[in-house]
């Protein structure tokens, strides 16, 4: 399996797929002031709304135009080029990691592992990672249709082409993945203690209802 990363630096300024809502589980669960990152945050509409609401708030992204719009719209926000497998961040320097949408983007089966170890290492000693992560939808008849092309050109089932209008007549945007709980919990064990693990369903980038998961799980 190819490295996707540069399927994301392509995207004109503002035009990276962003669909997933914050669910307020978060604000919940990290205090108003704490120092987060925000994993692959195009240019900032989350960012934006976190300081908005008292966090001091890094993202990173590959995608330099996204990071040159987010710079001008997100106030407060302080943003950085880095690629999720090797942050260019201190051990233990957040409070809480945003992880939103970021992991169904990563489509190497290795990748999966570094990413969540930076999470990881970056977190403070009870620091909390926020994940919210695009579920199997093998009831979906659309879905399944696109598991199955997925798993003759990938060889993993829930990795599948996104294209512009959902067909497989028109060209490759981006790949993406799609997790089973127990693949998502195998991934976080050893890692994060998982607090609350949850079903939810997001919007999809052709609009779609899609299942999914919130999880917050501690670096204890």
């Amino acid at each position: 399996m190819t490295d996707s990363s540069r399927d994301w630096r392509r995207f004109r300024a503002g035009r990276t797929p962003s669909t997933v809502v914050l669910d307020e589980l978060f604000y919940r669960a990290v205090p108003a002031g704490a120092l987060v990152l925000d994993f692959g945050c195009a240019w900032g509409r989350v960012a934006r709304e976190l300081t908005a609401r008292g966090y001091r708030t890094i993202g990173f992204d590959l995608n330099q135009a996204e990071l040159k719009r987010a710079a001008g719209l997100a106030g407060r926000a302080r943003f950085v080029a880095a690629d999720g497998r090797g942050l260019p961040f201190a051990d233990r320097s957040f409070d809480a990691c945003l992880i939103q949408a970021f992991l169904s983007a990563i489509v190497e089966p290795a990748d999966r592992a570094l990413v969540l170890d930076e999470a990881r290492r970056v977190l403070k000693p009870g620091g909390l990672a926020y994940l919210g992560v695009f579920g199997l939808n093998r009831d979906n008849p659309a879905y399944r249709e696109r598991y199955l092309a997925g798993l003759a050109l990938t060889g993993e089932e829930g990795t599948f082409i996104v294209t512009e209008d959902g067909s497989p007549r028109t060209p490759e945007l981006f790949r993406v993945h799609h997790y089973s709980e127990a693949e998502l919990r195998g991934l976080l064990a050893g890692r994060l203690e998982i607090e609350v693990f949850r079903k939810t369903y997001f919007t999809s980038y052709h609009g779609h209802r899609a299942d999914g998961f919130i999880v917050l799980a501690r670096r204890v």
